[in-house]
């Protein structure tokens, strides 16, 4: 679970409005031929986002795939994200997907799959496509479950920057602060642990040069539990004194 929580620190940049879109399956990419490229391991995870700036709480369903091809990692194309039972389907190509090394895998993966709106993603099984250049597939399964909340009424933390330091509330047991630069790139992330957890600004902003000269910040929790992750709305954490 390291290699896989390290994997997952590293495509964190990956929150998009929409990863791809939302058509109908159609019955379409059900079968291979050839040497298909391998496909080792399958995680998702669905994560409720708090868009003060649009003024709505979507759903976004984050898929990450430890995958690998005879021909090199170049020769793969795309993702495809099925749901047979509602008849959708999600491409995410690999000029959107990010990727991270971890322990020797090499993972590939997007948080940006979404229904329009603010509709929430239907629970029950998904497959994964994954299609190399040539045409060639492989897949897998998984389930997301079904949540007792929704992103409208689920519970967000909160945070509090005065006097130099970030106030966190409402974060759960396992936290953690996802840092962006001026540039709104995703830049560090800092564990965070305790009820109302204080972190001083200077601890951020010396993660990444990319934080020096000001940064804005988000928390992220995850409730194993509830089956689903929260972040919150973004904040602003100013510029240092002295820079």
């Amino acid at each position: 679970m390291s290699g896989l929580r390290a994997a997952l620190r590293a495509l964190r940049p990956a929150f998009l409005p929409a990863a791809a879109g939302c058509v109908l399956a159609l019955g379409i990419l059900s079968g291979c031929s050839g040497k298909p490229p391998v496909l080792s391991r399958v995680y998702a995870r669905v994560i409720y986002v708090k868009d003060a700036d649009a003024g709505i709480n979507r759903e976004t369903l984050g898929v990450f795939l430890v995958a690998s091809d005879a021909d090199g990692m170049e020769n793969l194309s795309a993702f495809y994200v099925i749901n047979d039972d509602a008849e959708l389907f999600w491409k995410v190509d690999s000029s959107s997907w990010v990727t991270s090394t971890a322990e020797g895998e090499t993972w590939i993966g997007s948080n940006g799959i979404s229904m329009p709106g603010a509709m929430g993603l239907p629970s029950g099984p998904y497959r994964v496509v994954l299609e190399d250049v040539g045409g060639e597939t492989v897949e897998d399964t998984f389930t997301v479950p079904a949540r007792t909340h929704s992103a409208s009424d689920a519970s967000y933390p909160t945070a509090r920057v005065a006097n130099g330091t970030i106030r966190i509330t409402g974060a759960g047991s396992a936290a953690e602060v996802w840092a962006y630069g001026k540039d709104g790139r995703f830049a560090s992330s800092l564990p965070v642990t305790g009820a109302s957890p204080v972190i001083d600004v200077g601890t951020i902003a010396a993660l990444s040069p990319a934080l020096a000269g000001g940064f804005s910040f988000r928390v992220f929790s995850w409730d194993e539990k509830a089956g689903y992750g929260v972040l919150s709305e973004t904040y602003k954490a100013g510029t240092l004194p002295g820079r």
